[in-house]
């Protein structure tokens, strides 16, 4: 067995137990939130508003993911066990009733507002009740879906190298090269590149640093870590607009959709068994058509929803912001799934194929078996495999005929 399927299997197993730790904690009981301070004057304030706490709980539970449901016992600060459910909420609820007029829980509900320090708009906002189903779908949908999809795709991307192992160039190596992307191309690809990996791994510590780092670090270092990740973020953001930018003007007439494509995907790319007659491809094939347009569209999208978040209210209100944060954190992680599966073609998946961001040139039988039509399209002395010297034709891959277009 080749050193890349063992690799491919440790990673599997790694990834396997994150998901198995993934769901265990997803299905673990959550602490409520309950008040620590005293609200008002009087020595039972913080009692009302624990029973009022406990009381939205149940009211929510039905509509909350199994993931993050109330538990049946809650933690409370100072280590006590608080039961899941108020033991009397009728006759707590008939109290304020009674007590109407001296009772903060049963107010009209509506906006409140007040003072604040914070220099942005709409921060005087004291009361959002909007707030609670974003949160909701934030820290459940959003956080675990993510979780789910970014593992899970690592996972099946290792239990391919594990099954497959590395896909190596049919023919070996030539003793000859062809350029495949200039200067240019490549510095713009690692500029988009590295900007993209600062942008997926702060973006990662804003959303699932809470519950992944604060464990492990104390709450004055977690601030510091969220801070820089928030900065880091938004300036890498500008380097990747670019980048994206400079990419579609440079590779957009290339990745236009086309036949060839579905013939490519119907063959999956050849991926699947060895051999010298790989789906015909032009400079990008489907895959990396896949991914170009991934980027770009994507790139757009979470560019709009960036920008959004980054001038707060600017043009839009809480329930704007709210859809915005929840659309770019979806965007990002879906990109980031994307990318995962670029770079593993791009590096350990297959032979010869970081050659062409790395020095530019790549194999020539590297590039007869997977992008054959560029390489005929370039080289004017393509020979057949059998090394007989005749000139390459339609006759020597079978889907040339349909490729013609």
């Amino acid at each position: 067995m080749s050193a890349y399927r063992v690799a491919g299997g440790l990673a599997a197993a790694l990834l396997a137990a994150l998901l198995i730790w993934m769901a265990t904690y997803a299905a673990a009981p959550k602490p409520m939130v309950l008040p620590s301070v005293q609200i008002g004057g009087e020595p039972g304030e913080r009692t009302v508003w624990v029973d009022r706490s406990k009381l939205l709980s149940d009211r929510n539970a039905a509509e909350t993911l199994p993931a993050v449901a109330r538990p049946q016992e809650d933690v409370v600060a100072g280590g006590t066990q608080a039961g899941g459910s108020v033991s009397n909420p009728k006759q707590i609820v008939q109290s304020w009733k009674l007590d109407k007029a001296d009772s903060q829980i049963l107010i009209t509900p509506e906006k409140r507002t007040g003072t604040t320090s914070l220099p942005y708009r709409n921060t005087n906002l004291l009361e959002q009740p909007q707030g609670r189903d974003w949160r909701r779908a934030r820290n459940g949908t959003v956080v675990y879906t993510g979780g789910w999809l970014i593992l899970g795709v690592s996972l099946a991307l290792a239990l391919f190298l594990f099954a497959r192992g590395r896909i190596r160039i049919a023919e070996g190596r030539s003793s000859g090269t062809v350029e495949r992307f200039n200067q240019v191309e490549r510095a713009n690809h690692w500029m988009t590149a590295t900007a993209f990996v600062v942008l997926a791994l702060t973006g990662l510590v804003v959303l699932y640093g809470k519950p992944l780092l604060l464990p492990f670090i104390s709450p004055s270092a977690f601030h510091e870590v969220a801070s820089i990740s928030a900065w880091l973020h938004m300036a890498a953001s500008v380097a990747f607009v670019i980048g994206v930018v400079a990419m579609a003007w440079l590779w957009l007439r290339e990745n236009l959709p086309s036949r060839l494509d579905v013939e490519w995907l119907k063959e999956g790319g050849g991926f699947l068994s060895d051999g010298r007659h790989n789906p015909p491809a032009r400079k990008f094939n489907a895959g990396q058509k896949i991914v170009f347009w991934g980027v770009t569209l994507g790139g757009l999208a979470a560019l709009i929803s960036g920008v959004t978040l980054m001038f707060p209210f600017a043009w839009l209100g809480f329930d704007g912001m709210q859809w915005a944060q929840l659309a770019h954190a979806v965007i990002a992680l879906l990109m980031i799934a994307l990318i995962i599966g670029h770079i593993y073609i791009g590096t350990v998946g297959m032979e010869g194929a970081i050659d062409a961001m790395w020095s530019g040139r790549v194999d020539r039988n590297w590039a007869k078996e997977h992008h054959s039509l560029w390489y005929r399209d370039i080289s004017g002395n393509w020979r057949d495999p059998d090394g007989t010297g005749t000139e390459q034709t339609s006759s020597t891959h079978h889907h040339h005929p349909k490729a013609a277009e």
